[in-house]
């Protein structure tokens, strides 16, 4: 049985296929793209057609790797983006004309349980944090018990269309980015299931999504990108303190002449580095791992055992 699992962010389009057979799952292929869906709806309330296009033509990509792989199940869901504009039902219409199955639109607290189920791995407890284009997450478990989740209507795009548009930002855009950042984090301590008192440890910080990845890279001084290097890369406060000023004081035609950097993620990258830096330092983290991970190993592991315990 051949399963693709299909993440439909804000700013990444990503799709995992996996084999399951004899009770094991194998990884055929993990597909990266970013289609930028979510830009301007922060502002707009809209998925512009634009968008609509650079995401319809991936998805296209995706449906025939799925045909040339025979797959027999396609699970899509969507996240940040498809939540919040105004034009949801339309573009989730198209979407599904282009992959062949219905796409679902998922709650930050859903997202947060797949993104957990999907990186936790062999840490317990752990915290993941899974910074996306329009919301970050933060789920704490035992395993794949979750005891505390929460998603954060903060997120790399969201903030850098906000405060962060010009590199490098000036000192009160950095502020104000700043005080929002700390503004959605003290809904955890505010939310019953992350209150002060809660006798779940925090464990170990995971970190899932583009922003980790991409800094764990650049920690690593790489000239390609190599996911056996990246990821579970540990990456101490100090390394990310000095990462996010290094972003904050450069100009984007810098930012995109290190080999580390994509290309078509290097305006957003300061945004999300300041998201880490504050996230750890509300967690009183001294460092976190970086995971290749995230939702869509949560979303294949979930169909999975949905298949096998319906």
């Amino acid at each position: 049985m051949r399963i693709a699992a299909i993440d439909i962010g804000t700013n990444t389009l990503l799709m995992l296929i996996g084999e399951y057979s004899n009770s094991t799952t194998s990884i055929l292929r993990d597909e990266h793209a970013i289609a930028r869906l979510g830009e301007g709806v922060d502002k707009t309330g809209f998925i512009s057609n634009e968008a609509l296009e650079r995401t319809k033509h991936i998805l296209f990509q995706y449906k025939i790797i799925c045909e040339k792989l025979d797959v027999n199940i396609k699970t899509v869901k969507a996240t940040s983006a498809l939540r919040d504009a105004r034009n949801s039902t339309e573009i989730r219409s198209a979407l599904a004309q282009v992959i062949g199955v219905p796409v679902e639109v998922i709650s930050g607290d859903e997202e947060a349980r797949l993104s957990f189920i999907g990186s936790c791995e062999e840490f317990s407890p752990a915290t993941v944090i899974d910074i996306g284009g329009g919301s970050t997450e933060y789920i704490t478990g035992e395993f794949t018990r979750i005891t505390r989740r929460k998603s954060l209507q903060v997120g790399a795009v969201r903030l850098f269309e906000r405060y962060l548009k010009a590199l490098p930002p000036s000192a009160e855009a950095v502020a104000a980015a700043r005080s929002e950042i700390r503004s959605q984090l003290a809904q955890l301590s505010l939310a019953d299931t992350f209150a002060d008192t809660a006798p779940t440890p925090t464990g170990a910080i995971i970190g899932v999504g583009g922003t980790f990845t991409t800094l764990a890279a650049m920690d690593l001084e790489l000239q390609a990108f190599d996911s056996t290097l990246v990821h579970l890369h540990n990456l101490s406060l100090e390394r990310v303190q000095a990462l996010t000023y290094q972003l904050l004081n450069s100009e984007l035609s810098t930012l995109l002449q290190n080999p580390a950097v994509h290309p078509k993620r290097a305006d957003i990258l300061p945004a999300g580095a300041l998201i880490l830096e504050e996230s750890l330092r509300f967690f009183g983290a001294h460092s976190c791992l970086a995971s290749t991970k995230g939702l869509r190993y949560g979303i294949l592991y979930d169909t999975i055992s949905r298949l096998l315990h319906p």
